[in-house]
């Protein structure tokens, strides 16, 4: 592997100089029947270097250097090595992965980054309300919900305390008390508080919706793939990486109801009169019932804000370092929090790479393919003419048992053949039988919408792919970088490949050869004897040296009769204008 990432550092170099534009297309150099030119040598130089230092001398030897790059590849390429499977797949695996980054709308792609990057500077506290409400519901349904969340915003607005509102309205469960059924046990409602959050840790509309909220306000009607929210944001605080406390713990059930038994009571207080006598740690041993942190003097293992519930690190982050709390209430009892010290988040280039990485693979990225779909749409003269005549025949011919069943065709229905194709863009075309066929794949499927509008969904997301599918295989012709990066790969790997067999591999496997070598040399690695007599270390101790030598010289065997295979020419008065630079 060793060998193989040198391989490719070395067409990295050599090769990416094509990514730059060519300052001149006079031919410097062909190696057999490739030409290169002044500006793709002196582009591959400078990635590394600088033209306006270089003397002649490093010029040479780099040129020497890229010729024989050259001359490898040319060989392998007429050994067909590029032609085998595992070659073929690597290649298409890097082709599928480098052309991601032209498959978004990168104005867009770069919109949601710096969305992104700013708001990764920042942690909310928010409560929701939720009004349940499908993505596939009904217009009616989806107004009802609306006009619902309108009025409960409304009553908020006026006075109803939010956490209230939440308890009475919200259909997210989890903000109210429960019992559960098969355990028994009590569960408090959160009353709609979700904690603290950043970036990316909840559904892009919901992020959204909070991070555009004034702080202290309730949002409008947010809408999210589970229904309406209304979000109010209770607090915004600078990105934190870990918070440090220590804590002394009364354990007490019925905390969150905020209340207390008589002898909790007078232990609460008993705590606050001796905080104010002793040390910390002084009362975390006398009082604290956390065993895991007493022994640690009450700290406790660092946290991240969205780890605990939100009051507890409201609680923690209002003080200062060294300063104690009033006791906060929690679901397992009472905690008096000392904050030690907090580590802020670092916001940099390298949290724009993490983030660029999560944003490829979150739900906003789908916005990014979304625009570039329109834009192609209009580049390819995308048409849907024959497609309102193919969902009606649909419509009438579709068994009303079809997504129920998996064994009915739709592809060789009557008539389905004589349809004009459903849309068309570029030279390309979705057929009524081929969008039957896509279809099918769903069969099985239980419906919650209807039919037509299933349909329509479903010819959304095949004209999605297809125009996609067709981009990629344009993408060559459209983007000199993306045709020059695959190249540079290809040459990469046949590079490698090349060198392992001619060389690495050769050197290991040729035992004779290998020893023949040894006794060629063996006098310059001699051992000392206490009685002065000759002796040299034994190959199996020099293995590796030797093996590294043996490389070198199978590699100058191997250039010299590729240079007879593929004559080197270079342009002395082109490469003189090069020295003039």
């Amino acid at each position: 592997m060793k060998m193989r990432r040198l391989a490719l550092s070395f067409i990295a170099i050599m090769a990416m100089g094509n990514l730059f534009a060519q300052s001149n297309s006079d031919i410097l150099l062909k190696v057999g029947n490739e030409k290169i030119s002044k500006g793709e040598f002196v582009s591959a130089y400078q990635k590394n270097n600088l033209i306006s230092e270089a003397s002649e001398k490093d010029l040479r030897e780099y040129l020497e250097l890229y010729a024989n790059y050259r001359m490898k590849v040319q060989e392998a390429e007429s050994l067909q090595m590029d032609t085998s499977v595992a070659f073929q797949r690597e290649l298409s695996s890097y082709k599928n992965q480098s052309a991601q980054q032209y498959l978004t709308d990168a104005e867009v792609t770069d919109q949601l980054l710096n969305e992104a990057y700013e708001r990764s500077k920042y942690q909310i506290r928010a409560s929701h309300i939720l009004l349940r409400c499908l993505p596939t519901a009904q217009p009616k349904d989806t107004l009802a919900a609306y006009h619902k969340a309108i009025q409960i915003r409304n009553e908020i607005l006026n006075g109803l305390d939010f956490a209230e509102a939440a308890v009475k309205y919200s259909e997210d469960e989890s903000a109210r008390d429960f019992v559960n059924p098969q355990t028994q046990r009590f569960h408090y409602g959160n009353k709609g508080d979700l904690g603290y959050f950043s970036v990316m840790e909840m559904i892009y509309p919901f992020e959204s919706g909070a991070f555009n909220t004034p702080l202290g306000q309730v949002s409008m009607p947010v809408r999210t793939q589970f229904g309406y929210h209304l979000i109010y944001v209770r607090d915004k605080v600078p990105a934190m990486a870990k918070i440090f406390i220590s804590q002394i713990f009364v354990s007490d059930s019925l905390a969150l109801r905020g209340e207390a038994r008589p002898e909790i009571k007078a232990k609460l207080t008993e705590i606050q009169t001796a905080l104010k006598n002793s040390s910390f740690e002084d009362v975390v041993a006398k009082y604290s019932e956390d065993m895991a942190s007493k022994e640690k003097q009450g700290r406790m293992d660092p946290f991240t804000p969205n780890r605990r519930p939100g009051d507890y690190v409201a609680a923690a982050i209002k003080l200062k370092p060294g300063q104690h709390s009033e006791p906060v209430a929690s679901l397992l009892g009472w905690h008096f929090l000392r904050l030690d010290s907090i580590i802020y988040s670092t916001v940099n280039d390298e949290t724009r790479f993490m983030l660029k990485n999560k944003l490829s693979r979150d739900a906003r990225s789908q916005k990014s393919k979304a625009s570039l779909l329109n834009k192609l749409k209009k580049e390819y003269n995308y048409s849907e003419k024959g497609k309102a005549a193919a969902m009606k025949f649909f419509k009438k011919n579709l068994p009303e048992s079809y997504f129920q069943s998996t064994r009915v065709a739709i592809d060789s229905l009557k008539g389905i053949g004589k349809l004009k194709p459903m849309c068309t863009f570029a030279d390309q075309k979705i057929t009524a039988v081929e969008f039957a066929r896509f279809v099918s794949r769903f069969q099985g499927t239980q419906l919650n919408v209807p039919v037509e509008d299933f349909l329509e969904q479903i010819f959304q997301k095949i004209v999605g792919d297809k125009i996609l599918q067709y981009e990629n295989t344009q993408l060559t012709n459209k983007y000199p970088e993306y045709r020059e990066l695959v190249k540079e790969f290809h040459d990469g790997m046949l590079l490698y490949e090349i060198n392992a067999q001619k060389v690495w591999n050769a050197a290991i496997q040729d035992s004779v050869g290998l020893e023949r070598y040894y006794e060629s040399v063996k006098t310059e690695y001699p051992v000392a004897q206490p009685n002065d007599s000759l002796q040299y270390k034994p190959l199996s101790e020099i293995r590796a040296i030797i093996i590294n030598r043996y490389q070198d010289v199978l590699e100058k065997q191997w250039l010299k009769e590729l240079k007879a295979k593929y004559p080197v020419v270079v342009d002395e008065q082109v490469f003189k204008s090069i020295l003039k630079k």
